[in-house]
This record gives structure tokens, C-alpha cells and sequence, in this order.
């Protein structure tokens, strides 16, 4: 199991995918070409029998529990690869997921310009930041620097404007790749919601007529307030990228089946 002990950050790379408690998991192709970036950001050989790996673990957690494969998301593996090219995996159940949530800031974790915005090793500040949080009563802690909101513990923030553009920050701010945010771009934008990456500034928040938090664990969240200041109470998009993620996990398209690529 994976227990995130690690502080190099090239010591592991990692991802946090949806599972179906079977051999399922969602988004898995974004979730491997993901692994296969970062792990190149970070000089880390991903092992060529990934898959099967992951079905030895499947096979064994079915053995521990009685657990029924539904496409409705519910749990969480997080699967890390060492340096070593040991793959170990974590299964998590969800906290919560689109439902109304408060946020805080805190200072952005950072690291070299390589290192910045993969899933690496070294995820303890990412865990301290949601542990403040927590301590304040709130639900997710959003990462900023250089006055800009650049990331979130565990989800990517959403602005958006009040002329209907949504604004997320863009790569070159040091934020992780978001699967949850690549599965919804293109669809918002069918839906007349350009997504534009750009700097979330203190100006371009305050005024927003919105903001989302999206991540594969807590699917679309509205954010209510950031460090007990109210933001914008629209509802439009919130709603639009639950019901667009709600739609994409009910597809069976979505889900890769670890048992077909052996």
C-alpha cells in the first residue's frame, strides 16, 4: 500500500484515479499519459506491466472485501511508482463530492521549474495545507503565489468572470495537470464556456461571478467563500460540470477494464 513517506520529490511519481471497486478504472488512458509525462519530468522509469500490476492488486483487495463494481464514483487508488519502479496503490473512499465547500489560502508549495505541477514524491506540503484547512473549518486549502491562485490541495480552481469566460491558471503558474479539467474543457466549451489559462489574481477573483473546484475525488465543487470572504454566487457552472461529469462516468467508455490489456 502506499503510504506517501517519501520527501524527494523525484524519489515517486503518482496519480489519484476513480475506481469501480472491480478492475475498472475512470480516465485511465489521461491518468497513464499523465504518469508518463511527470515520470519523464522526473527521471523515473514507469515498469512496462503497469496493468498487471494493478490487476494483481484488484484481484487481492476482491479477495479482503465484498466490494460491487458500480460506475457511480465512490472510491479513490492512488498509484505511485517509486524510483525503484515498485508500484504500490492506495485505495481511499470519498470525503465528499459536489457539494458546497469553503477555502483558505495558503502558500503554494514550490519546487524547481521541473519539478513544479507533476504528481511527485514529495506531497507533504500538499497534505499540510489541507490540514490547516481542516483545522479552520474549511475544506480545501487553495495554493497561491505571487498573489495568484495557482492550485488547490487536491482539486483545480475554476474562475469564472463576469463576462462568462472561465479562467483556470494557466501551466507555466506551477498547478498540476488536472484529468478532471481535461475531461471538461472541451465539453464546456460545445456548451459555450470557453476554459482560458491565464493569472487568478486577487482582482479577477474578487469580481467572479463564480468559482468551481473540480478533482477526481470531489468531482465539481462551488466554492462559497475563500478565507471567510464570500465569492461570486452564481451556480450555472457548477451545475453544468456536475452534470457533464455525471454524464461521462455513467459511460462505460469512460472506464478501462485493467483485465483487457493483458
Amino acid at each position: 500500500m502506499g503510504d506517501e513517506k517519501t520527501e524527494n520529490p523525484r524519489d515517486a511519481v503518482f496519480t489519484t484515479a476513480l475506481w469501480d471497486g472491480g478492475f475498472a478504472l475512470a480516465d485511465w488512458e489521461l491518468h497513464h499519459q499523465r504518469l508518463v509525462e511527470h515520470a519523464k519530468l522526473l527521471r523515473i522509469k514507469l515498469p512496462t506491466n503497469i496493468s498487471q500490476q494493478l490487476l494483481d492488486f484488484f484481484v487481492e483487495e476482491g479477495q479482503k472485501t465484498q466490494r460491487i463494481s458500480s460506475l457511480e464514483p465512490s472510491l479513490l487508488v492512488r498509484i505511485e511508482c517509486s524510483r525503484d519502479g515498485e508500484i504500490s496503490c492506495d485505495v481511499r473512499t470519498l470525503e465528499f463530492r459536489n457539494e458546497e465547500i469553503d477555502a483558505v489560502s495558503q502558500p503554494a508549495p514550490r519546487w524547481s521549474s521541473k519539478v513544479n505541477g507533476t504528481k511527485h514524491g514529495d506531497w507533504a506540503p500538499y497534505r499540510k495545507t489541507l490540514a490547516v484547512a481542516q483545522k479552520r473549518g474549511a475544506d480545501l486549502a487553495f495554493h497561491i503565489h505571487d498573489f495568484a491562485i495557482v492550485d488547490a490541495d487536491r482539486a483545480t480552481p475554476i474562475v469564472l468572470d463576469e463576462d462568462g469566460t472561465a479562467w483556470v491558471a494557466s501551466p507555466s503558474e506551477g498547478g498540476v495537470t488536472s484529468i478532471t479539467l481535461q475531461v471538461l474543457a472541451d465539453k464546456l466549451g460545445v456548451e459555450g464556456i470557453p476554459i482560458q489559462y491565464g493569472r487568478l489574481n486577487e482582482r479577477l477573483v474578487a469580481r467572479a461571478a463564480e468559482v468551481v473546484a473540480v478533482g477526481s475525488g470531489i468531482g465539481a465543487c462551488k466554492v462559497l467563500s475563500l478565507d471567510g470572504e464570500i465569492l461570486g454566487e452564481g451556480v450555472a457552472l457548477t451545475h453544468l460540470c456536475q452534470s457533464l461529469l455525471k454524464s461521462h462516468y455513467q459511460k462505460e467508455s469512460t472506464w478501462f477494464d485493467v483485465r483487457l490489456s493483458q
